[in-house]
């Protein structure tokens, strides 16, 4: 069995599929309905010379049109890969460096104004849908279903190539939730570019032929108290959220409305780069007056490599808080577990495994370590992507000669569950972008004229459990160490929060730098009173004035950074950081504060701070 074979079952079928869009518009179809319009596109496909195998790269503002373009790929045996729209020159930019990695793409787009670009490879959704019905080929469960790019620098985007039996397997893995007998509902605001999204909301359905409603994520930002509204309406029993859009929720603030009944909703899964205890818990009790039943939210854990499923927590399960001691945490050593007190570190659990995945945690040499000990996280099974895609057949695939993905993850088990402590390998993730962090403390030691060593570690406040950037060095010049953390936020545009001189960087057993020592003592609390940590957030203002000066500080907001860190030139995604949810959030703000309707397309051609300011004083 996989997708291809699951879809086909759903020819025939009355169940429905809603979509709410970015314009406010809704419709509802039946799959069967869904069927016969992908096997028109199919046809268009087709007609244009596309045969099994070709690589289909969508750039599609209505999720109508990319539901249907997929299944449109699946049933011709080609592979479509999902994206963000591009609309400015950088996001563009962004999208012909995946395009230069894939093998002959053809873009698939509803967007106006786009053939000018992409003309040589480009098919407009309207045409192909008024074409004859295509012919349906067979795949294998082996065949490439689908390309789904992780997240990542623009410089190197990476596309996980997910099998046909892959997405079968990640969408039955995450049925283990599924009641027996109970016709599931389910309801998803995620974008369909993720795999938590995709996978989790509605590949799920579709293999269980369940009723699901996606609701696009601008509906969301603009208004979550949407997302209530529509639980309600649609008697949703199985919905998600992404952490910050559960904190974005609260900021807005639970609207109390008599008519919203949540109780039919029995799962929420919340995922996230660091899943906040203290979040989940002020929006059960905020959304409880409105039927929300408690420990509904269930936290989880996936990867764009395993078809979103890894581990979950499960039905009648409250999540779970580990707490224990900062002091010897190392990679592949026991843990010491206590009661949480002010001395303590916390983690939240994700939960118990997937059924079709298998997870060892193993220390730096490869030995797989007992349940209690830290190491990084491993995963093998039927939902683990094919590999990498590299036009070059020899290229790494990013598994080991047994088929195991090293996740970069540190984790434990403890009593079965899961737990993921943070991030090992040298990257930083912030804003849903990754950063190596050997870039950016070149950067940094550029302001020294000795050599001393720069250390950026990613660390948690450990009363708010938010993550931070630390710069620790063993340089004795406060000033400088100032300076070096200006130049990487002025470069990178990342707000480094904290500057530490430390008397000695500490070494593993095997002489590199010990960085998890580093963020430990940080969290555990060890600088807070040292003499010479320098907050680095406020070492400047910015240097913006006017409405160029307001405009930064919204910015500011949405992005959790300092407005010194904002220019003129900056862009909005591709220099701060920022993704299609923040902008969103951000349009949100704008429109509120300056009484004004803004158009979400003329905006996303204008995402320096520059143009967005200019346009903004237009309206």
């Amino acid at each position: 069995m996989n997708i291809h074979d699951s879809f086909m079952k759903l020819r025939s079928s009355d169940v429905t599929i809603t979509y709410l869009e970015a314009d406010g518009q809704e419709m509802t179809q039946t799959y069967a309905a869904l069927f016969e319009n992908a096997t028109k596109v199919l046809g268009g496909f087709q007609s244009k010379g596309l045969k099994k195998g070709a690589l289909l790269v969508l750039q599609l503002k209505s999720i109508q049109a990319q539901i249907t373009c997929f299944w449109a790929g699946i049933l011709g045996g080609m592979v479509p890969s999902i994206l963000p729209i591009a609309q400015d020159e950088k996001s563009r930019a962004y999208l012909q460096s995946v395009l230069d990695t894939l093998d002959q793409p053809v873009i698939v787009s509803d967007l106006e104004g786009i053939t000018t670009l992409f003309e040589n490879n480009l098919l407009m959704y309207r045409a192909l849908l008024s074409s004859p019905v295509g012919t349906i080929v067979t795949v294998k469960d082996t065949d490439p279903g689908m390309i789904q790019f992780t997240s990542g620098t623009s410089s190197d985007p990476k596309g996980a190539v997910l099998t046909t039996k892959n997405l079968w397997e990640g969408g039955i893995a995450s049925s283990i939730i599924v009641r027996e007998n109970i016709q599931e509902r389910y309801l998803s605001w995620l974008p369909l570019s993720h795999c938590f999204g995709f996978v989790g909301y509605h590949l799920v359905p579709i293999v269980n032929n369940f009723p699901q409603y996606l609701m696009s994520p601008l509906q969301f930002i603009q208004n979550p108290n949407r997302w209530l509204e529509k639980l309600s309406q649609f008697s949703a029993t199985v919905t998600g959220a992404a952490l910050f859009g559960i904190e974005h929720l609260l900021k807005v603030g639970i609207k109390q409305n008599r008519a919203v009944d949540l109780s039919t909703v029995y799962i929420c899964f919340c995922g996230g780069e660091d899943v906040n205890p203290l979040s989940l818990t002020a929006f059960e009790s905020q959304a409880a007056p409105m039927g929300w039943i408690p420990n509904t939210l269930k936290p989880a854990y996936g990867l764009s490599e395993t078809t979103m499923g890894v581990a979950y927590t499960p039905y009648g399960s409250s999540f779970q808080v580990d707490h224990f001691l900062g002091s010897g945490i190392a990679i592949g050593e026991k843990l010491f577990f206590c009661d949480p007190d002010e001395d303590t570190i916390s983690r939240m659990s994700v939960g118990v495994l997937d059924e079709c995945n298998e997870v060892v945690i193993k220390d730096l040499d490869g030995n797989v370590l007992d349940p209690e000990y830290l190491g990084l996280i491993h995963i093998r099974g039927t939902n683990v992507m094919k590999g990498y895609y590299a036009k070059d057949n020899n290229a790494a695939t990013g598994l080991d000669e047994n088929g195991w993905f090293n996740t970069g993850d540190l984790g434990f088990f403890r009593n079965g569950w899961l737990n993921i402590f943070g991030r090992y390998k040298d990257i930083i993730i912030v804003n849903g972008e990754n950063y190596l962090v050997s870039d950016l403390e070149k950067t940094g030691r550029k302001a020294f004229s000795e050599n001393v060593n720069v250390i950026l570690v990613q660390g948690r406040d450990g009363l708010t459990q938010e993550n931070c950037l630390i710069l620790f060095s063993d340089s004795k010049d406060p000033e400088t160490l100032t300076l070096a953390g200006q130049a990487i936020s002025a470069t990178w545009q990342l707000p480094i929060q904290w500057g530490v001189m430390i008397d000695e960087i500490p070494k593993t057993t095997s002489g590199k730098t010990n960085r998890l020592a580093l963020a430990i003592g940080w969290e555990n609390g060890d600088y807070n009173n040292y003499d010479h940590a320098i907050h680095l957030g406020s070492t400047s203002e910015s240097s913006l004035d006017g409405p160029y000066q307001e405009m930064a500080a919204y910015w500011s907001k949405i992005l959790k950074i300092s407005p010194a860190m904002i220019a003129l030139d900056s862009h909005f995604v591709f220099d701060l950081g920022g993704d299609s949810l923040g902008l969103i959030d951000l349009l949100h703000q704008l429109e509120k504060a300056y009484v004004v309707t803004i158009q979400t397309d003329q905006i996303r051609s204008r995402l320096t701070l520059k143009e967005m300011t200019n346009y903004i004083q237009t309206l």
